[in-house]
Order: C-alpha cells, then structure tokens, then sequence
C-alpha cells in the first residue's frame, strides 16, 4: 500500500499543465479488472491514469475504479459495470458544460463536488437522476434502477416523466419505465428484502475495498444497524410509524472515518 501511496505521488505531480487542463478526472483506485474504452482506442486502466469526455469506464466482476475529478467530485464504478463521461464542467474549449455521465449497468458511488449543483446530471437506460448536492449509492439495471441517499436530496425520474425526490437519510428510491417511487428507509427492510438491498448497494455494507477519500461516514449504519420493525421513531417506511427519521451525525459525509494511504 505504501508502494501504491508513492506512486500515486509521483504521477500526480507529474502531470503537466496543459494535460491538467484537458483532463476532467484521475483513477485514484484500480482493482483489475478495469478498463477504459476511448478515443484513443482501450487501454487497461491503473493508479494515475486520467479520465477524459467521451470514456467509456468498464469493470469486469471483480473490477474496481476510484476516479476523482477536478471539481473534487468523486464516483466509484464497483464490478460488473460500466458507464460513459458524456460532459464535464470545462470542456476541451474552455466552455462550460455539465457534469454528466451515462451509468449504462453495475453499482456506483456518487459524491458532488464544488460546482453549482444543477450542473450535475447521471443517465441511466430507464431514467434520470438530478443532483442537488449529496452523496448516495446507486444501481443500474436494464429495467430500473434504485438509489440508497446518505446526504443531501436527489431527484429521480423516469423517461415517462414520473419523479419522486429522496431526501432522507438512508431513505431508497426506485425508478423503471412506469414509475418512481419512494421505497421507503433501510430500517424497514427485513428479510429478502434486506437481503436484496445488500447486494444491491455493496458499500453500504462494507467500505474494506474504498480508498478513504471515496469513504462515507455513517453510510455503513444504513444496512448493518439492528432493525426495529415497530419503533415508532426510528424512521420512515416503518410499519405501524411515521415518526421522524434520525439523521446521520456530523452532517452525514463529513464524520470521522479511518483513511487508507491514497
């Protein structure tokens, strides 16, 4: 790790100007299998190499990407997944765009930036989900896709216009060609369901395979917490209680975590 650490290092400070200014995001994590499909032709990616408009990221089924944009944006691409930058805020050109990418499959992290946050925008095959300053997992699958919220609030909405906005903590939204809707709050999952929601959003369950950086603090109380199916006030979603939802401490993404070199 410390070799890992060094090397990082040395290829930030590497880096020209001219590239630094072209560039939108840097891979700060690989696990194998991941490459980048771009104008360039496909390459491997690895520790330091820079992500450009127009990428395409794909994982295999025990690939990892930890990419960290120059707006201090961060987006995980967990295994089995792909998606494509389709804009970034300073273009090639020196005009300004969005922060958009194209989530096509798999299981990704998502924390804004410094930019305003109506210029970001992610596209999934079923629908869309409009950032409004936040962090949050989410999956992509050819009929819907599903969102776990940590901090802030999101928009999701299909391609028929149908939109619901999640804004609690550990609250999950789902979204496919005939509706969206809000799901309800992890802690009134149990059994299948649970189970289901695991798999969907690996790191909210374990953050062993993140960076510190790409770290969430209280994201991992979303689904390891005990269930309390009937307590009125632990939170929505919860049979039999509306009480008020707990909010994470210290503001969600800004508690202690315990940082890995890098």
């Amino acid at each position: 790790m410390l070799k890992l650490f060094a090397s990082l290092v040395v290829l930030l400070a590497g880096v020209s100007p001219a590239l630094a200014a072209t560039s939108t995001g840097m891979a700060l994590g690989v696990d194998p299998a991941a490459r980048l499909e771009g104008k360039q032709g496909t390459k491997t990616l690895v520790v330091g190499t820079d992500v450009f408009i127009g990428d395409r990221v794909v994982t295999d089924a025990k690939g990892l990407v930890q990419i960290r944009f120059s707006d201090k944006t961060k987006l995980v691409v967990g295994p089995g997944s792909s998606l494509v930058i389709e804009d970034y805020l300073l273009r090639d050109d020196g005009s300004g765009g969005k922060f958009a990418i194209n989530a096509l499959s798999g299981t990704f992290r998502f924390v804004t930036g410094g930019a305003p946050k109506d210029r970001y925008q992610i596209t999934t095959p079923t629908g869309t989900i409009g950032v409004r300053g936040t962090a949050f997992d989410f999956n992509v699958r050819p009929d819907h896709f599903s969102l776990l919220l940590f901090h802030g609030a999101v928009q999701m909405c299909n391609k028929a216009g149908k939109c619901v906005t999640v804004d609690d903590f550990c609250d999950v939204g789902m979204a496919d060609l005939s509706d969206a809707r809000l799901l309800g709050n992890t802690n009134s999952f149990v059994g299948a369901e649970r189970t289901s929601m695991r798999g969907m959003f690996p790191y909210a369950v374990s953050e062993s395979d993140l960076l510190g950086t790409f770290r969430i603090a209280q994201a991992r109380e979303c689904l390891n917490r005990a269930v309390v199916p009937n307590n009125p006030d632990a939170g929505g979603g919860n049979p039999g209680g509306d009480g008020p939802r707990q909010p994470p401490p210290n503001g969600g993404i800004n508690g202690p975590v315990t940082h890995v070199p890098g």
